[in-house]
């Protein structure tokens, strides 16, 4: 009986550790967080995608196109997109799915959008952005 209540007080006060430390020292630093604080105070976006701290939203009503790949952000309008392409990166044998969008930007003209492993997202927001810079 003492052993099993040993072992709740040294992993319960190891996941309560874990948690507040998660708390104080992750706050604002998280990718939700991070890219919330790239984006302007006045995007409202009518469709949008953030994958870990990459991020692709559009705005109707101003033909507004945010982009973030942390730590960099900008919004562009889908005329000023030069091109988007699929791209696949394998890491240790798996393949990390990402959309490339190049901009009329000479200091950050590539802007990555990761969608983890998930060919068939990737495709669809590929479609749905090649049609939106078509558009």
């Amino acid at each position: 009986m003492s052993d099993t209540f040993l072992i709740v007080v040294v992993f319960g006060g190891m996941f309560v550790s874990i948690w507040l430390s998660y708390l104080f020292f992750m706050r604002g630093n998280t990718d939700k967080e991070k890219v919330a604080a790239m984006l302007p105070k006045d995007f409202k976006p009518d469709w949008q995608y953030r994958g870990g701290d990459t991020y692709v939203g559009y705005e109707n009503g101003t033909r507004r196109l945010a982009l973030v790949d942390w730590p960099i952000a900008k919004m562009v309008t889908p005329d000023n997109v030069r091109s988007i392409e699929p791209m696949d990166e394998s890491i240790a044998g798996l393949k990390h799915r990402w959309i490339v969008l190049s901009v009329d930007d000479p200091k950050n003209p590539r802007y990555r959008v990761w969608f983890q492993f998930n060919s068939r997202a990737r495709d669809q927001w590929f479609s749905k952005l090649k049609a939106l810079k078509e558009g």
